[in-house]
């Protein structure tokens, strides 16, 4: 099997490149601006470093600790009115104001989570909702009978949609990785989860050996500095050093 870039040390489980699963191969170095792979899709190398296919939903700057957008989320709601269905089923109806004017598949690869049964299921398509009402159509059928009156939450996909995390941002600070290229808003890329990764720091020298997490530090979102009480994320362990706003080795924790 040839492969179309230097990225020849992997372990069996690979499927990123021309490797098994691959449509036409997408380098760990490039973007796509359309999906080679399933979102969450596993790339492992031999020497430790661990990538997830991802679709960002904005622009972001090479080298920073990403986050998962809250476009796909919704807290729990009690509002929702279901249309009734059996165990067995695949399919849950639901009207609710929250889902209004949303596009076909806005929540694919989301989680659907039926609180009052408390079972949790992924999302294989949704449809575009009609007035208040959308359609999901889920991987698995469900295993306990919806009733009218249930209530539910959605989740979105870890790796559904990806922004540059930022601690003053709130909604933005759930870390999922370190992007190794600049990407362009609405491209795929492969987003790394673990193993030695570059990410950049913030206005701090940071110490080989030093527990790192995403900054505290508003005026520098996607950067990384050494542990505080304020207890951000945690990325990784520095296995280099670096002063301020430079860009230092990290062995990343937020994936296997």
């Amino acid at each position: 099997m040839s492969l179309t870039n230097n990225n020849h040390n992997y372990s069996v489980n690979r499927i990123g490149d021309t490797g098994k699963g691959s449509k036409q191969g997408q380098s760990i170095y490039e973007e796509s601006s359309t999906a080679k792979f399933a979102l969450g899709e596993k790339l492992e190398l031999a020497d430790g470093r661990v990538f997830r296919y991802t679709y960002a939903s904005a622009a972001i700057v090479k080298g920073l600790v990403v986050s998962t957008d809250s476009a796909q989320l919704i807290a729990l709601d009690t509002d929702g009115t279901f249309t009734v269905a059996s165990a067995g089923a695949t399919e849950i109806t639901v009207s609710d104001s929250t889902l209004a004017s949303k596009a076909k598949d806005h929540y694919s690869g989301a989680y659907f989570g039926n609180v009052t049964n408390a079972e949790q299921y992924r999302i294989k398509s949704s449809a575009a909702s009609s007035g208040n009402t959308m359609v999901f159509t889920l991987f698995d059928p469900i295993v306990t009978a919806v009733a009218a009156t249930d209530d539910y939450t959605i989740t979105g996909s870890p790796y559904g949609g990806a922004i540059t995390a930022d601690h003053a941002g709130g909604s933005y600070d759930r870390a999922i990785g370190v992007n190794p290229i600049g990407i362009t808003s609405g491209y795929y890329f492969w987003l790394q989860t673990a193993g030695v990764a570059f990410v950049k720091a913030d206005a701090a020298t940071i110490a080989l050996g030093d527990v790192v997490q995403l900054t505290d530090d508003s005026g520098t979102p996607g950067t990384v500095q050494t542990q505080d009480a304020l207890q951000e994320p945690v990325i990784g362990q520095a296995v280099n050093n670096t002063t301020a706003n430079l860009h230092v080795a990290v062995n990343l924790r937020l994936g296997d």
